[in-house]
């Protein structure tokens, strides 16, 4: 901790120091060219310095501060005027004793006088110009670190809910195969045991490599290939090298469980489901079809199959907090049929 402020210090006198060695050889310079001296006159900067420290000193950690928690902007102009004042007189003293010139009323405010005012305005302005920019910078790293938390906050809460949702739904299929009195009851306890052992253990991370994902919604379409049997028509493709992507645990899955849970299942004739997923040149698509019972043409029907439940409402929030900016979320909605597509690009491949 000692050793971390000492560097922050040192790290503070350096650019300070940076700072009032760049004003001493700019104005030393640009007056030396002008007056064919520059000795002489890096050397009267230098004589000026300290005055023009005290003043931007004493308006950056005084005057500006006492503006900004007090709200009282005439009595910190007045101060900041009166310190210009007399710290442009005290320059102009220094100057006319290291020229050897006599010092007098009439010689303090002459036109060199102003010049003197508007060089020290330009350094103070300088310095307050820094100062408040720095405040902003610091503002806005505040700002981000307190909704990184937000979001971190919101992610763990949506996640919370996600778990619950999803071991109802995959109980829900256990009991329909235990009622259906399937001899397949047991492998569907141990693929079920799988599942929650994917999620409970490898879904806690903000994102997860695409492939853990994939395997995920495998297992769970086996899953509900035995509850379905030949009924059941369905594609899975997965198109691509989909080893360097990375994904929100469980944001592809809610929405292959939505084709079955607001059509397949609701559908006693011959449903059919399409997947597919496709990885390449940094963009991840994904698209999800399903059919719908023949009377979701009914309209209250229709409402049941498209209703929007916890799962789709959190893939929602989890896409707006994760990947705003380089997500594309689109539903298609017939009498027939029920589609999303989804395509999300990798951070960097805007």
């Amino acid at each position: 901790m000692g050793n971390s402020f000492r560097k922050i210090i040192n790290h503070r006198i350096f650019l300070h120091a940076m700072f009032w060695l760049s004003y001493v050889l700019f104005f030393g310079m640009v007056y030396g060219k002008y007056g064919n001296d520059y000795s002489w006159y890096l050397l009267e900067s230098t004589c000026m310095l300290p005055f023009i420290m005290f003043a931007t000193y004493m308006t950056i950690y005084v005057y500006l501060p006492f503006y900004i928690h007090k709200r009282k902007i005439i009595p910190s102009l007045f101060l900041l005027v009166i310190t210009l004042f007399v710290v442009t007189l005290g320059e102009r003293v220094c100057i006319r004793t290291l020229n050897s010139l006599p010092i007098t009323m009439d010689s303090m405010f002459d036109v060199a006088y102003i010049y003197l005012l508007l060089e020290t305005n330009l350094m103070v302005g300088s310095a307050i110009a820094i100062k408040m920019m720095k405040k902003w910078l610091e503002q806005q790293q505040e700002k981000h670190e307190m909704e990184k938390k937000h979001l971190v906050g919101e992610l763990n809460q949506l996640k919370a809910q996600l778990q619950p949702h999803f071991l109802f739904n995959t109980l829900n299929n256990l009991y329909t195969l235990s009622l259906e009195k399937s001899s397949k009851t047991s492998e569907g306890i141990a693929k079920i045991a799988d599942l929650l052992r994917s999620v409970l253990y490898e879904c806690n991370d903000a994102e997860i490599e695409l492939e853990k994902e994939i395997s995920l919604i495998t297992n769970f379409i086996e899953l509900e290939r035995m509850r379905y049997g030949e009924r059941l028509i369905l594609d899975f493709d997965v198109i691509g090298n989909i080893k360097n992507y990375k994904i929100a645990p469980m944001l592809l899955f809610t929405f292959v469980e939505n084709c079955f849970k607001h059509g397949s299942s609701k559908d006693p004739g011959k449903p059919w489901i399409k997947i597919e997923v496709t990885a390449n040149d940094g963009v991840m698509v994904f698209n999800a079809s399903n059919s719908k019972p023949p009377d979701s043409k009914n309209k209250s029907a229709r409402k049941a199959v498209i209703k929007e439940g916890i799962g789709l409402s959190n893939v929602k929030k989890r896409l707006k907090l994760l990947y705003s900016g380089r997500y594309q979320l689109k539903f298609k909605d017939s009498p027939e049929t029920f589609a999303v597509a989804l395509r999300i690009q990798k951070a960097g491949n805007e």
